[in-house]
């Protein structure tokens, strides 16, 4: 019996060799289809998940450069102060008629903001931080975008530099006058003293008008003068410059996709 099922099973197979073999290859290649079909199905989704990803990080990096070009206009209107102060300063001091008739209260005016207040631009870079960390630079086609990207921590770094020089003619600014006149004089003027220190103000004023004569705080202003221009006429203007061409940068490429 075993012998005549094996006669019958070789029979059936070599007239149905041909059909077989046509069915198996048929069968190879829909499998081979399937899997090509897959593949470019899986690619069409890792390239759209990565250009989402990418245009997500976009969105993030323009509202966080449009928060960043606020600030620096809010910086720049009050270093812009700063330096119309300290002007005033050096005139006074190149004026003895007038320095002898500035009132106390309008000197300490003067005084205020340049003893008083730091400039800097407090950056957000969160997204631009995740940006970089996430490896998405490479995916960007925009060469414009990349290379602004590529050099962008470089053009803040060079801002913040001239920012501590100012911050460092603020501070000499501050010990000449914490060695030579008097803060609370000027805190007493401002309102600083009642109003925000809970302190009484003093009953006896003493004039600042002193310091105005001495040679080394004048070059202190002049110095305060010089470096708090740069900041105002170069480096923000030039920051402001970029961050909007950035901006366009970025929209252009939004408006693409």
């Amino acid at each position: 019996m075993k012998i005549f099922r094996k006669i019958r099973f070789n029979t059936v197979t070599k007239k149905n060799f041909g059909k077989y073999f046509v069915y198996a290859t048929g069968e190879i290649i829909l499998v081979v289809i399937g899997i090509l079909i897959a593949l470019y199905l899986n690619g069409k989704k890792e390239t759209f998940d990565a250009q989402e990803k990418q245009r997500n990080h976009l969105v993030l990096l323009k509202e966080e450069l449009e928060n960043n070009l606020e600030t620096l206009a809010e910086e720049d209107k009050i270093l812009s102060e700063i330096i119309s102060n300290i002007k005033d300063l050096s005139n006074l001091m190149s004026s003895p008629a007038s320095l002898e008739k500035i009132g106390e209260s309008n000197l300490s005016a003067l005084l205020f903001l340049p003893l008083t207040r730091s400039i800097e631009v407090d950056y957000e870079n969160v997204a631009y931080g995740e940006f970089i960390s996430s490896n998405s630079l490479k995916d960007i086609q925009n060469d414009s975008i990349r290379t602004i990207l590529r050099s962008w921590d470089r053009r803040i770094q060079t801002l913040k530099l001239q920012e501590l020089v100012v911050r460092k003619s603020l501070d000499k600014s501050i010990n000449f006058m914490e060695a030579n006149g008097s803060l609370k004089t000027i805190f007493d003027n401002y309102n600083l003293s009642e109003g925000f220190l809970d302190i009484n103000n003093s009953s006896k004023t003493h004039s600042n008008k002193s310091i105005l004569k001495s040679r080394q705080f004048q070059n202190i202003l002049l110095q305060y003068l010089g470096v708090a221009t740069q900041l105002s006429k170069t480096n923000y203007p030039t920051s402001k410059s970029d961050i909007e061409k950035f901006i366009r940068l970025i929209e252009d490429k939004l408006n693409e996709e």
